[in-house]
């Protein structure tokens, strides 16, 4: 209540007084009021305010105040109700589940394996090997050999002179008119080639162009006639004896000792052991565990939420009016 009249009696404050300072100090402003309300007095940093010029006076001897609004904190005691958990034991009853050993017992039957001899008499076929004489018939080649005339050719060399005919190329004198230049300068010059490189270039300027006969040898081909002798192969027909092996087939006997294998049966008793299985009873001691439910006592934590009542302090600002005396004070027109 203290804060919201006070924040009522600001503005009150604020627009009471007809002039206000305009200087750092007046945050809260600065309100001037003389005791018989007829005089305004001014300070020196508010001149700029005054209507007319302002003539400095001794101050009077009559207080003068200033009023300011000054903040002040206080904390006050706010108590508040919060769940608090609490955690207690409780005892209860519960099914449990306990294992008892009972001794028990069971009768199966087994089979064991016993062995078992007897005499058995078996035959059984074997290979006897044997010698025996047999007669062989085969057949030879028998070779015969006799003379026989036999024909061959052979080549014998033989001269013979034979005529040709060839090609051969000779120098013919031929008269050819030419043209020859009498006087007149010779000069040279430089062609560039296709082939790369420079040629020169000779020019006849000037000079009497006349045509003269010139003897010039040309070449002829013409066909001679020559006789030449060659050496000619020709076969001729001689006889000669040849031996030669006939062969001829002959039929013939031979005595031939093989080993031939002869099956015979025999008999032999040996013994067999058997495997045979034989049940019997057998009786087997055990232990089973039996469940049985049983009731337990047991502790259980258990957790309710309780209400409980928190005090803390909390700051509150209360703004207060102080009254300040001032001087040096002049008086305003």
């Amino acid at each position: 209540m203290k804060r919201f009249m006070t924040l009522a009696l600001i503005p009150g404050l604020f627009f009471s007084s007809p002039l206000v300072a305009d200087s750092d100090e007046s945050i809260f402003g600065l309100f001037f009021e003389s005791p018989s309300h007829s005089e305004v007095y001014c300070p020196q940093p508010v001149q700029m305010y005054c209507p007319t010029p302002v003539v400095a006076v001794p101050c009077e001897t009559r207080p003068q105040t200033v009023r300011r609004i000054v903040p002040r904190t206080t904390y006050q005691t706010v108590t508040r109700t919060v769940m608090v958990p609490q955690t207690r034991m409780e005892t209860r009853q519960v099914q449990h589940v306990e294992y008892q050993s009972e001794p028990r017992q069971r009768h199966f039957t087994v089979y064991e394996q016993v062995p078992e001899t007897r005499q058995v008499t078996t035959e059984y076929t074997v290979l006897v090997p044997e010698t025996r004489a047999r007669q062989e018939v085969f057949t030879v080649q028998v070779p015969v050999e006799r003379q026989t005339p036999e024909a061959y050719t052979v080549n014998k060399m033989h001269t013979e002179t034979r005529m040709g005919t060839r090609q051969i190329c000779r120098c013919v004198p031929k008269t050819e008119m030419r043209t020859v230049i009498t006087g007149g300068d010779v000069q040279k010059r430089s062609l560039k080639s296709d082939q790369g490189g420079v040629k020169v270039q000779t020019i006849v300027v000037g000079g009497t162009k006349t045509q003269e006969p010139v003897t010039v040898m040309r070449k002829q081909i013409v066909e001679q006639t020559y006789v030449y002798d060659v050496q000619v192969a020709r076969p001729e027909t001689q006889t000669r004896m040849v031996r030669s092996v006939d062969y001829r087939p002959e039929t013939r006997t031979r005595t031939v000792n093989e080993v031939v294998q002869v099956p015979k049966t025999e008999t032999r008793t040996h013994n067999v052991t058997e495997m045979r299985s034989v049940p019997r009873q057998k009786t087997e001691n055990y232990t089973e565990q039996v469940p049985r439910i049983v009731m337990k006592t047991i502790e259980v934590p258990v957790t309710t939420m309780v209400a409980q009542q928190v005090s803390e302090q909390v700051p509150v600002t209360v703004y207060d009016i102080v009254e300040e005396p001032i001087s040096d004070c002049v008086q305003c027109q």
